[in-house]
């Protein structure tokens, strides 16, 4: 069984490596520095936890909008470790994160991902979510 709550200083480790098996290589204290700068009230990380270990988080953002009145809610990351997977932890984040932007009158609830990630496309299909759209990335100098 696991529990669902805001991640803390402590898991940040865990989250480092999280996010490596992503493809982004971040060292610990500097994760947590990039943390501790997203103002709260907008951002939040919640994490799966699973016998005392950070086994999956998900990255949110609150975000108010042009075209709309209410905020849009933004999945900003998602990662559950590959050994647990298909185990309804990434199910039970997006069920914390729609809780989570319920409770800020968000209706409207989005996420990007990257075109080589087909597996999770397909969860993320499965989860209700609707392809509507592309991303588009340039690199700044």
């Amino acid at each position: 069984m696991f529990l669902i709550r805001d991640a803390l200083p402590d898991d940040a480790g865990d989250l480092a490596n999280l996010i490596s098996e992503l493809g982004y290589q971040v060292e610990t204290q500097e994760l947590w520095s990039r943390i501790e700068k997203m103002p709260p009230g907008f951002y939040r990380t919640l994490v799966a936890i699973e016998e005392n270990k950070v086994v999956g988080f998900i990255g949110l953002l609150t975000l108010p909008v042009y075209e709309h009145s209410r905020p849009i809610g933004w999945v900003l990351a998602l990662c559950v470790s590959a050994s647990r997977r298909g185990k309804g932890i990434g199910k039970a984040l997006i069920d914390s994160a729609k809780n989570h932007y319920s409770d800020e009158g968000v209706t409207d609830m989005r996420l990007h991902s990257g075109l080589q990630r087909n597996e999770a496309h397909g969860f993320y299909e499965k989860m209700g979510f609707d392809k509507s759209g592309y991303r588009f990335k340039k690199k700044l100098a």
